[in-house]
C-alpha cells in the first residue's frame, strides 16, 4: 500500500471496499462544515470517537469525502469544502486533532488531495481529506467529547471494556516479553584434540530466549522452567530442584537476566565476580540454553510439555506452555 501522503484521487478510488480496523470512510456531511445541519460539535463527537480508537488499536486511516460504494469508492458530492474554517480544513484538523482526546494525540498526519483535471469528480475548491493516526506510544486515548475509550473491532470503533484499557496502560507501563524454544545439536567441547577414529560426542541443547517485543525496557526477567524429568539427562548437570505437578516429576530451573563478569581465574577455572541485572532493551533478547538427553526420545516424551512463568519488573505474571514435538530443531 502506497504511504498515504502519495494517495491520488485515482488510487483512493482503488481502495477495498468494506469494513476493516485500519480503514474507515466517511461522507462529505462527516466533516464539512459548510453544509446545513453540519455542526461543529457533531463533527467533534465523531471525529474524537475514530481519533481514540485507531490510536488505541495501533493506527489507521481516515478518510473523508467519500460516497458509500456499489463496486469502488467513488467522491461524495464533490468532496469536502478546504474551507470549513478560516485557516482552512487541513489546518483546522490539524490543530484540532490533538485536543479530541486525552492523552493529545501528536502520532497523526493530515493530507488533502485536491482537484488536478477536468476528469476529476472534485468540484473546485473541494477535496477528499486524508488523516493517518499512528500506533500511539501514549495509549491508551480517552474521547474528551463521551469520555470514553475506544478501539477498532470488526471495522467500527467501539467502546473498550475496563479490562482491555487497563490491558493497554499496563502495555505502556510494562515490559512485554515473548518466549520462545528451540533445540540444537552440538559437538561437544573438549580441550583436548578428538584422537583419529574417534567420533565427537553430539550433545543436545534446548535454547529458550526472552524478546522484550514492547516499548519498555525490562530491568528485572525471572523465567522458572518446569522440565519434563524424561528430557533430562541421568546426570543433572543444569541444578534447579525437582518437583512434582498434577503426577508428573519435573525440574524446575529459574532463569535471570543476570550476568557475572571473570575477574581472574583459579587454577584452569576461571573465577567469577558478583552477578549483577543485564536490561533487556526494546527489540533485543536473552538466550539461555540447557542439556538434555540426546534426540532418541521414546514417544512418551514427544508428549510431554514444558511449563514456564515469566516475572518481568512489576508487570503480571504471565504463564505458557508448549508440547516438546513442537519445538523446532535448529540445524
Amino acid at each position: 500500500m502506497l504511504n498515504p501522503r502519495e494517495w491520488t484521487e485515482e488510487y483512493v478510488s482503488s481502495l477495498p471496499v468494506g469494513e476493516f480496523d485500519w480503514l474507515e470512510v466517511k461522507g462529505r456531511r462527516g466533516l464539512d462544515l459548510t453544509l446545513p445541519q453540519v455542526t461543529e460539535s457533531a463533527v467533534r463527537e465523531t471525529l474524537a470517537k475514530a481519533i481514540s480508537a485507531f490510536a488505541n488499536s495501533g493506527g489507521g486511516i481516515l478518510v473523508y469525502g467519500l460516497a458509500n460504494p456499489t463496486e469502488i469508492w467513488a467522491v461524495d458530492d464533490g468532496g469536502v469544502d478546504l474551507k470549513v474554517k478560516g485557516s482552512g480544513t487541513r489546518e483546522w484538523l490539524e490543530d484540532v486533532i490533538p485536543t479530541l482526546v486525552e492523552f493529545p494525540l501528536t502520532t497523526f498526519n493530515v493530507y488533502a488531495i485536491q482537484r488536478v483535471s477536468e476528469n476529476s469528480e472534485l468540484a473546485p475548491g473541494r477535496g477528499l481529506l486524508i488523516i493517518e493516526i499512528g500506533d500511539s506510544d501514549t495509549a491508551p486515548h480517552q474521547s474528551v467529547i463521551d469520555h470514553r475509550y475506544y478501539a477498532r473491532i470488526g471495522g467500527k470503533s467501539r467502546p473498550l471494556p475496563h479490562r482491555l484499557v487497563a490491558d493497554i496502560f499496563n502495555r505502556r507501563r510494562d515490559p512485554q516479553i515473548q518466549i520462545d524454544f528451540w533445540f540444537e545439536e552440538a559437538e561437544r567441547r573438549s580441550n583436548f584434540p578428538v584422537l583419529q577414529g574417534q567420533r565427537p560426542i553430539i550433545d543436545t541443547h534446548l535454547h529458550f530466549r526472552a524478546t522484550n517485543v514492547g516499548r519498555v525496557l525490562a530491568n528485572y526477567v525471572n523465567v522458572v522452567l518446569y522440565l519434563p524429568m524424561s528430557l533430562m539427562p541421568e546426570t543433572n548437570l543444569a541444578g534447579g530442584e525437582n518437583r512434582e505437578l498434577d503426577g508428573k516429576e519435573y525440574l524446575v530451573l529459574t532463569k535471570r537476566n543476570s550476568r557475572r563478569d571473570v575477574v581472574g581465574s583459579e587454577g584452569f577455572s576461571p573465577r567469577y565476580g558478583p552477578s549483577w541485572f543485564d536490561p533487556i532493551l526494546p527489540g533485543r533478547s536473552q538466550t539461555w540454553d540447557i542439556f538434555v538427553r540426546d534426540m532418541l526420545w521414546p514417544d512418551h516424551v514427544w508428549d510431554e510439555e514444558i511449563i514456564w512463568e515469566l516475572y518481568a519488573d512489576n508487570g503480571a505474571v504471565t504463564r505458557g506452555k508448549v508440547a516438546v514435538r513442537e519445538i523446532s530443531m535448529k540445524t
